[in-house]
């Protein structure tokens, strides 16, 4: 029983950890804090350039994170795990992503931060903070991960997908902060929020499903 209390607990630091990191910087963000002033414009000068080559490549990266893509993303995935009877896992990709994207829509209106006063490379709406690619795209790429290690029993290939899977949300946050649409702050927000639904979608599908099964299995 211990042990069990033990493992619970276990799953729900992580989560705990990265809501109050996020809820700290999205305080930091909406007050206006110096500290976000400086970072914003240290890596605004150490990312932005007028290089061709990145240019294009921004510009087209960045549509792998926009708000339909992802959806229909997460909808392919979901059917896929489906029909494999994977359901669980459905279950979890499914209401994790809705979690994740429903409430950056609520903390983009109460904080409603305006996008960066520039030339954007590439078409933006909305409030800035967080970046809806960055939680949508951390959230679900950090999903595939969890997929790979739970389903994936191949270690080369485990590793090698973990390592894709976790480059996309990096160049896809690069790509908006390099198109001038986001602020570094708002995808660093992005990311710690999306991290956050992740751990919380993974503490759900431990408790209710992952843990279930090894038990009954250590009952056969």
């Amino acid at each position: 029983m211990n042990k069990t209390i033990q493992t619970k607990r276990d799953t729900i630091i992580p989560a705990t950890i990265f809501l109050i990191l996020y809820a700290a910087w999205a305080i930091l963000v909406a007050s206006e804090n110096q500290f976000i002033h400086e970072f914003d414009r240290t890596v605004i000068n150490i990312i932005c350039n007028n290089n061709p080559i990145l240019i294009k490549f921004a510009t087209v990266f960045t549509n792998l994170g926009n708000t339909n893509v992802i959806m229909v993303e997460t909808i392919l995935l979901v059917i896929v795990l489906a029909v494999f009877k994977k359901f669980a896992y459905a279950f979890f990709t499914a209401g994790t992503m809705i979690a994740a994207n429903g409430y950056n829509w609520i903390i983009k209106h109460a904080i409603a931060r305006h996008r960066p006063f520039t030339h954007h490379l590439v078409a933006a709406h909305g409030y800035s903070f967080p970046s809806g690619h960055s939680v949508g795209s951390a959230t679900l790429f950090g999903i595939l991960i969890v997929l790979t290690i739970l389903l994936i029993k191949n270690k080369a290939a485990k590793y090698v997908l973990c390592i894709v899977w976790a480059c996309f949300p990096i160049l896809i946050g690069y790509t908006r902060i390099f198109s001038h649409v986001h602020y570094p702050s708002d995808v660093v927000g992005g990311f710690l929020e999306g991290i956050a639904f992740l751990l919380i979608g993974y503490s759900f599908l431990y408790h209710y499903y992952l843990e279930m099964r090894a038990q009954e299995n250590s009952l056969v």
